[in-house]
Parts: C-alpha cells; structure tokens; sequence
C-alpha cells in the first residue's frame, strides 16, 4: 500500500453519538475503513450538548466578520481506530443536537467551519486533506483557500437539496460575501480541490436542473473534479447475528429468528400477528424527499392489497395523515419514531422494504434491509438505481405518481405468493455486499495530490 495519510473527517454527526440521518453512518464507517487501510484519521464534529466528557487538548480562536469564540478542543478517543475529537464554545454552550436537516445554528456552524481551518493549519494537528461533509462544513474549503500551505480539501455532498442558505444581512455580518455568496455549499463546491456525492448515479442527476438544486452549473463547472462514489454499509454494525436491538437474532443459513422478530412488530405495531401475510415497511425521515406523499395519497389500495404496512418515523407534517390512515386501515400501523431500535426492528421482521423516494443520493436503508432479508421497492433514482435497479436484487419501478407505487406492490405481492422464489431473491439479497473498501481506496486517491 502506498504511504498512509493523516485525514481530518469533518461532520455534523456521526452514529450513535450523534444521527439524524445517513450522514451519521457514513461519518461512522468511512473513515473506520480508512483508518482499517492504516491512515490515521481524526474525526471532528461540534461539541453538542449531552455527548461523552473527554480530554481537553487545546483552544481554537475564530472569528468570522464582526463575530468572535474561541472553541475548546476535546478528544473523546479512539473509536474502531479513528480519534473523536469535538469543537465546542464557550459562545454557544448550549448548541443542540442537529434536528432533521433544518438548517439551524448557521451562525454557529460558520464559526465551528473556522476553527476546523485553524485545526488544519495548526503544525500540531495539520493533516495531508481535510475531508468536509454537506452543508455545515461547507466554508471548510473557501477557508483553507486562504491560508498559505492549507492541505488538501475534499467536499461530499450527502444532499444537494440542503445547502446552508443565509440571508444577505447575516451573510455581510459574518464575513462571507467575501467568498462569493452566503450558500454555504456552494462555497465548498466552487472552493474545494474535488467534490464528491454519494452515487455515480445522483452524480449524473445532480447537474441537470431538474435535480441540481439551482447548483446545476456550478457542478459542470467542475468538471473531472466532481465525483461519484457510491456509499458502503458497514456489515459489522448492521447484522441481524449480532444485532443487540433484536429480540432475536438470524443469518441468511438460519431464519428462525427472523420469524420472531416478524412477530414482535406485529404485536409492537398492533397488527395481527401472521406469519402468512405479506409485511411491507417503511423506515425514514417524513419529508417529501422520501416519496412520503405518494405513499399517503396511495395508501388505501396498498391497503387493500391485503397486505400489513408498518411505518417507522417522524415528521411533524405527516404524522397526523399516517396516524388516521392507521386508525382507518387495520393492516396499517405508524410509529412516530426515529429510534434505531424502531428502525431495526422495522427491517428484522418485514418481507419488504418501501423506498418511494422522489430522489434518492445514494439510499442506505434499502442496503441496509437486504441485509436483514427484507426485499427493496425502490422507485429507480440515485443510488438505488444502481444498488437495486441495475442489481436485480429487489423491485425497482419508474414514475412518481401514486399509481406507480401501487404498481410496484402490487408486483411484490404477486411475487411474494411464489415462496421459493420470494425466498431465493431474499437470500441472494442478504449475501449481497456493497462495502466500503472500494470508496474508501478512491477517497484515498483524492486525499492525495495530483502528480
């Protein structure tokens, strides 16, 4: 192997300490795999109130036009051979958890984008790239373009459609229209040495209009140096031999475990419990994004499909619609959740997995329910396209109207009636690897400078 790198990995979250989406397991296995391949990476992340008590290290002056902190460096150690450290100030002492992709604490999230700068060109801590993830270290790159002998910098857009927007007069007090604009995400794109999303497939998507996110010519702009590679499931965290949230636990050799887990969300969901039954769910973020609509305005002939559907999330613009359409239909059942207990039982014990997603980056959680024998529906965008569609390992369809999901359970439920062959493409799917070894040589190669 070639020499190793030093990288720091800048997120808003990371599992468990931290997750409000895909981003928090991506932030946990990436650098992981990196570090597995014998690069030392440190992983930074704001220091949110509640997380673990560590080691303080240092201090970290910022400031940002008119608005001055100082942040305090704390190591909470070695996690599966990565450093946690986080940035946290005095200046916001009570900075929350990240909830859902709100775009919250923007202010605040400039500041912290500063003092990951001043981490970067500090001699103690300079690293060979600074790896920045979405929005919130979106100024990251733009920063480090201002700094003499700055290392390299690498931006991942993990979803175009949020971008850290500020308005012109907090933009003017914080300094950035000095970078060209107030969108954060868009200073990384135009300012990082390379830019990467999360599937080659939302690569492509990403730079028409109709899935740029008004960011379309900037992409193109960039030309060879925007990248698609297709995000990894880390398979020693999610295994349902393992899986300490399971009431039991299976493998693809032996799926009696699975049968209990069937029933226990059928009773935690107040469904009936049989073992007959096709049991479809849903697991995610209640935003138009995840095709929630179409899943609503189609859920009576889903329903009358004879089959059960149990959804798992929130989202307090839905949840009222999911909760009637569970207390008018009774094989339907909503839990207002966000737990990862909740989701893993969600997948442990369906046949089927919805994704109806209006767009989808790259889609974990289909990957994730190959791996507890549960078959994607995914509607053929993003990543799924790729990992699903083009696989064969589950039921990819096209169109967004309500309709078109119906369709596609419909042709789940006709396919689910065929026991062996229901079973044989359940099993291809739990054996099945989408793994991080290969994204983790190519962000390698970006780390690095081009000869």
């Amino acid at each position: 192997m070639s020499t190793p790198l030093r990288v720091l990995f800048a997120t808003s979250e990371v599992a468990p300490l931290v997750k409000v989406g895909g981003l928090g397991d991506v932030a946990q296995a990436l650098p992981k795999a990196l570090a597995a391949r014998g690069h030392r990476v440190d992983l930074v992340l704001p220091g949110y109130a509640g997380l673990p008590a560590g080691r303080p290290v240092g201090t970290v002056p910022v400031a940002a036009g008119r608005v001055r902190a100082r942040f305090h460096v704390t190591d909470l150690g070695d996690h599966d051979g990565v450093r946690y450290l986080t940035l946290g100030s005095d200046a916001h002492p009570d900075w929350e958890r990240p909830e859902g992709y709100v775009e919250r604490h923007l202010a605040s999230f400039v500041l912290f984008s500063r003092a990951v700068a001043e981490l970067a060109t500090h001699p103690a801590h300079r690293p060979d790239a600074v790896h920045c993830n979405d929005w919130h270290v979106g100024h990251v790159p733009a920063e480090l373009r201002r700094r003499p002998a700055a290392p390299r910098s690498v931006l991942t857009i993990h979803n175009l459609a949020y971008q850290g927007l500020f308005p012109y007069d907090k933009a003017t007090e914080l300094g950035l229209t000095g970078y060209g604009t107030g969108n954060l995400l868009a200073q990384g794109i135009r300012y990082a040495d390379a830019v990467t999303t999360v599937s080659p497939r939302y690569r492509d998507e990403t730079l028409t209009p109709a899935h740029g996110s008004g960011l379309h010519h900037l992409l193109r702009s960039r030309g060879g140096d925007y990248h698609g590679i297709l995000n990894g499931v880390d398979y020693h965290h999610f295994d349902p031999s393992t899986d300490r949230f399971l009431p039991a636990r299976y493998d693809v050799d032996d799926l009696a475990g699975k049968a209990v887990n069937r029933a226990a969300l059928q009773r935690a969901s107040g469904l009936p419990v049989d073992p007959d039954v096709p049991l479809f769910a849903f697991v995610g973020r209640l935003v138009p994004q995840k095709g929630v609509e179409a899943l609503l305005e189609g859920i009576d002939e889903i329903a009358a499909l004879g089959i059960q559907l149990v959804v798992v999330g929130t989202g307090a613009g839905y949840e009222r619609a999911f909760v009637r359409a569970a207390r008018w239909h009774p094989g339907v059942a909503f839990h207002p959740d966000s737990r990862e207990a909740a989701a893993r039982l969600a997948y442990a014990g369906s046949d089927a997995f919805l994704a109806p997603s209006r767009y989808e980056p790259c889609g974990l959680a289909p990957l994730i329910a190959l791996r507890y024998g549960s078959v994607p529906v995914v509607r053929r965008v993003g990543g799924m396209a790729e990992t699903i569609g083009e696989s064969g390992l589950g039921i990819a369809y096209d169109g967004d109207r309500p309709a078109d999901l119906v369709a596609a359970v419909r042709a789940a439920v006709t396919r689910h009636a065929d026991t062996a062959g229901w079973a044989a493409l359940r099993d291809r799917g739990m054996r099945a690897r989408f793994t991080w070894d290969d994204a983790a040589r190519r962000y390698e190669a970006l780390y690095r400078p081009a000869d």
